[in-house]
């Protein structure tokens, strides 16, 4: 991976602001470290009662959302500027996850809607300019922490993991459905399954969307063509599957792979499992808690 070092302590870092991040990784120990094209270093933390939700694809910029899911903040990381966005009723619309499309004009955002009878899940098209919203889609259930959304690589299409009721177990289940971003038109559903919810990476192309069965035993990833209908599920994966950069996935090192290890190492693999190619590596092991990646700075750093 071009420009990424092999190997940091968290002890050697500094922190500042940068003016992009190709990927942030949000760790147990409560700190957050971004690659800003020449090293890493740790991110400021956002301020009290925000998450970091998804960067942009240039990595220039970074989604938020409020604990108590009133509104979108887009922050400009070379500054900390952050223009907020409120959710258009605040008392029982809660963003829980936005994120940008490739071209970083429209963001999609994820919203429970309470106040309806039955309670929704959204999706709303937000202009980041004007702070205009439009719903495109919405479905019985609700949006959690759990949940997800991402565009896919062209822009066409946005996939969404939300919560709804599963009749068979009786109980609460992600599912996942793709839309059209222009008209909101399902064009497939996939029952008891959630992509990457913090990553916006879970399309390895324009028509391959990731996603994982909420009940296999087998840590596999499912690759979907919604507009062709065919599903294929990969082989067994061995690492902790973050998302998918291009067509191969990025992993870290699983407990079971080496409980013992004193370093979390990442790799990528292709979309099988195979291929697996180092990527970079951080001492003590501290695993993560979300990642962030910003696809068009990424995918440029890995080869393959």
């Amino acid at each position: 991976m071009a420009g990424y070092p092999a190997e940091f302590s968290w002890d050697s870092l500094t922190e500042r602001r940068i003016h992009r991040a190709a990927l942030i990784i949000e760790a147990q120990n409560g700190k957050s470290v971004a690659f800003d094209g020449a090293e890493f270093v740790l991110l400021p933390a956002p301020p009290e009662g925000r998450s970091m939700r998804a960067l942009s694809h240039d990595g220039a910029l970074l989604l938020l959302t409020a604990s108590t899911g009133n509104g979108v903040g887009v922050r400009v990381l070379a500054t900390g500027e952050t223009r907020w966005f409120d959710s258009p009723d605040p008392d029982f619309e809660h963003d829980r996850h936005a994120a940008f499309s490739p071209d970083g004009t429209v963001v999609a955002v994820l919203t429970g809607d309470e106040g309806a009878e039955p309670n929704l899940a959204v999706v709303s098209l937000l202009d980041p300019a004007t702070g205009e919203r439009q719903r495109v889609w919405s479905a019985v259930g609700a949006a959690s922490f759990e949940c997800g959304v991402c565009w896919s690589p062209d822009g066409r299409l946005v996939a969404v993991t939300y919560l709804t009721w599963d009749e068979e177990n009786d109980d609460d289940a992600l599912s996942t459905t793709v839309i059209e971003a222009e008209t909101g038109r399902e064009l497939a559903s996939y029952p008891i399954t959630t992509i990457a919810s913090a990553t916006s990476a879970s399309w390895a192309s324009d028509h391959q969307l990731l996603y994982r069965e909420e009940y296999d035993d087998l840590n596999r990833r499912f690759v979907a063509d919604p507009r062709a209908g065919t599903v294929r599920a990969t082989p067994e994966l061995t690492g902790r599957v973050w998302g998918a950069v291009g067509a191969r996935h990025l992993q870290e090192l699983a407990d079971h792979e080496d409980p013992t290890a004193e370093a979390s190492e990442f790799y990528t693999t292709d979309l099988d499992g195979q291929d697996r190619r180092p990527l970079f590596t951080y001492r003590p092991r501290v695993n993560a808690d979300l990642i962030h990646l910003a696809p068009g700075v990424i995918a440029d750093a890995v080869d393959g």
